[in-house]
């Protein structure tokens, strides 16, 4: 890939060492999943193993899934796995809470070190969902030194010549663990994050209710040759409600900024903010960041699980993986300050 990561605040890994080089890394987490790019960062991974592998794996069958989880074991074989140092915790789709609980409970019994932990977590095929709970787990209830992010795009994607990805919605989910109030006096505002799927999108729109809907596009795509693809797969609902921006698909400081942007203490005052971010995981981390580092702004987070899938797999293929370190000395200090100054 070409383009400059300068402003994404990304770097291409082509090999993927410990964060200290010269010990390995406590904790690597990562999800199964049908897409081959699950396996993007595990084929990577040189200068020995994290000490422990934890890899999160959905239930509901899927052949392509259950091929590339043992596709995934074998790679991790031949890098000399020791078998106590797998774990794989089954997860029901709605259930994510009950997977972060066997996380911790296994993290109690196994555990790894006295000293803050060095993490790695491949966020490339967690559902959102589970993602999302999961990062406010580690970062509020873990004791994290180094959080490393890593993010691996498709080789390829659907193109929104082939019509809609999906369709509707048959649930809106406020994952709990990121439950920040709700206030029956102020009105309820809605930022949506697009993707690339318009109908689950305007489904939201439509049964969540919300008094203000704020749209934002994703641009710049992952790849350039998906620039301009969130606009093409939402046009009709743009045609219908006009995008108020747009956030690059790679860019997690740049979600921050745009959020910090148009979501303030004044606007909060009035609203109660939901944001539902229907692009990237990046975008995610972006969100997750803006809200952890914003406490007195507070915002809820939701999720969506699609009625109908119209094309049964959206992408395919290994692009380049990338990672990302997660701020996390910078959030303690956050909230360090804002203690206080709250005594």
């Amino acid at each position: 890939m070409s383009r400059s990561l300068s402003y994404l605040n990304l770097r291409e890994a082509k090999e993927l060492y410990p964060i200290s080089a010269s010990i390995p890394d406590t904790l690597f987490l990562t999800c199964g999943s049908f897409e081959e790019r699950s396996l993007g960062s595990v084929r990577k991974l040189e200068g020995g193993l994290p000490s422990l592998i934890v890899v999160f794996h959905y239930v509901e069958p899927n052949q392509e899934r259950e091929n590339n989880m043992k596709e995934m074991k074998n790679v991790l074989s031949g890098k000399y796995l020791k078998q106590d140092s797998y774990h794989v915790i089954d997860v029901e789709h709605g259930k994510s809470v009950e997977a972060i609980l066997d996380l911790h409970r296994s993290l109690k019994i196994q555990p790894l070190s006295s000293e803050p932990l060095s993490i790695t977590l491949d966020i490339t095929t967690f559902t959102k969902d589970l993602l999302i709970n999961l990062m406010y787990y580690l970062t509020n209830i873990v004791n994290i030194g180094t959080l490393r992010l890593l993010y691996t795009v498709p080789g390829g994607y659907a193109s929104p010549d082939e019509g809609w990805l999906s369709s509707g919605i048959k649930r809106i989910q406020l994952p709990p663990m990121v439950w920040n109030g709700w206030s029956p006096i102020k009105q309820n505002l809605l930022l949506l994050i697009l993707g690339f799927e318009e109908m689950r999108a305007w489904s939201l729109i439509e049964h969540f209710g919300a008094d203000e809907n704020w749209i934002f596009i994703t641009n710049p795509g992952s790849l350039h040759d998906w620039d301009t693809s969130c606009q093409r797969f939402n046009q009709r609902l743009l045609d219908a409600r006009p995008a108020k921006g747009a956030i690059a698909a790679l860019g997690a400081s740049d979600t921050v900024k745009t959020l910090s942007r148009n979501l303030t203490k004044q606007l909060s005052e009035r609203y109660n903010i939901f944001i539902c971010p229907l692009g990237t995981k990046i975008q995610i981390v972006g969100v997750i960041q803006f809200c952890l580092s914003k406490p007195q702004i507070p915002c809820n987070i939701i999720t969506t699980t699609v009625l109908r899938h119209n094309v049964p797999y959206y992408s395919w293929g290994v692009g380049s993986t990338f990672e990302l370190y997660f701020p996390i000395n910078h959030l303690r200090e956050t909230r360090a300050g804002l203690a206080r100054g709250n005594k």
